[in-house]
């Protein structure tokens, strides 16, 4: 039986992934720094994740061998057949010091595409690759299947496209070339990532929990259908995709986010805007594309606006919203977003603010 380490027992790691490399297959062991999460799976040695399935749930019980805190891992790396992260792009760059003296296949299952290349510099391991989990995994669960397992996490069917380097590690995986993988990754990032945050920036405006909540006010199931559309037509107008992938993508994004079985939470998929609006991520550099296409962007600069405005005192990235409100449009543009102040998206954006921020009060 193969050992895989997984570093992060959240969403994607404890949710999806034994669903990709079943536990009849597979040892999985466990590094997470939240120490309930690490005290639980220590104490249960196993937990619960359910799959939905044509309107209804199918259980995985999944026993693990131990759930480790940072840097107590070291001493088993050499023991394991891969391994996987999946901690946020964030945290993914500081695990170099424990990944840096193995050649083991190192999975990266982050939502940052370069991850995989920062990680190999960092660390002399060729053997580091990209992962996309083509799938919703909420980060908990609803109150009945709680109670069965307090650490019970509720995802899709989904599927995940591996680069087909580390194939040899086996599970139910597509392996697939670099081709595929680079036109698997721009769908999951500009019709299923900006969307997603979308749906969610401004099912916090209406003060929802859950993106099916979000998805039920007719205006957001509108904003963010018809970003998707534009990303679509940038899609096929600057990287050639195929408009038939692309709209079969879509309506599978559109029924993902409907879901009302997965209860995916606005504070999950919210979480970091700052990071989210990075120009290289998944809502500036989405409008700058549409824009580079010949398409004017207005339901994705929404979206951008309602995460200027996302509210959570919990969130690392709060004060973007006193940021917004402290600057001018152009200042706050400029010095917080970076935009340049003879970017397109720069003067279109300070031309809609009045009127975009009045839309999304009448929201609610």
């Amino acid at each position: 039986m193969k050992k895989i380490l997984i570093y992060g027992a959240g969403a994607i790691g404890r949710g999806f992934i034994p669903w990709v490399f079943p536990p009849k297959e597979f040892e999985l062991y466990y590094v997470e720094s939240n120490s309930r999460i690490r005290e639980l799976l220590n104490k249960q040695k196993k937990f619960l994740t359910f799959k939905t399935m044509e309107g209804k749930y199918e259980k995985l019980e999944v026993p693990i061998v131990h759930c480790y805190n940072s840097g107590e891992e070291i001493d088993i790396i050499g023991n394991m057949d891969a391994i996987i992260i999946s901690v946020g792009p964030r945290n993914a760059l500081s695990l170099k010091e424990s990944l840096m003296n193995t050649d083991l296949p190192i999975i990266c299952c982050e939502n940052d595409s370069t991850i995989p290349e920062l990680l190999q510099a960092a660390t002399n391991n060729s053997n580091i690759v990209f992962g996309i989990p083509d799938v919703i995994t909420s980060n908990t669960a609803p109150e009945e299947l709680l109670k069965q397992d307090p650490l019970s996490i509720v995802t899709e069917n989904g599927v995940c496209y591996i680069d087909n380097k580390v194939a040899e590690i086996g599970g139910n995986c597509n392996y697939v070339n670099t081709e595929e993988l680079r036109k698997q990754w721009l769908a999951k990032l500009y019709i299923h990532n900006t969307p997603h945050c979308i749906a969610a920036y401004l099912g916090n405006v209406l003060m929802v929990d859950y993106i099916h909540e979000s998805m039920k006010n007719k205006s957001v199931e509108k904003i963010v259908s018809e970003a998707m559309f534009e990303t679509e037509k940038m899609l096929m107008e600057r990287f050639h995709l195929e408009e038939e992938f692309l709209k079969s993508y879509s309506q599978k994004e559109l029924k993902r986010f409907k879901d009302t079985l997965l209860f995916d939470p606005i504070i999950r998929v919210a979480r970091e805007p700052f990071r989210k609006l990075a120009t290289n991520d998944r809502l500036i550099s989405a409008a700058e594309l549409c824009l580079a296409s010949g398409i004017i962007p207005e339901n994705i600069m929404m979206g951008i606006m309602a995460a200027f405005c996302y509210n959570n005192e919990k969130d690392p990235d709060y004060n973007i919203r006193y940021l917004m409100k402290a600057l001018e449009p152009r200042d706050f543009l400029k010095i917080i977003i970076g935009l340049r102040g003879d970017d397109a998206l720069f003067a279109i954006m300070v031309n809609r603010w009045t009127n975009n921020l009045q839309k999304l009060g009448e929201l609610k």
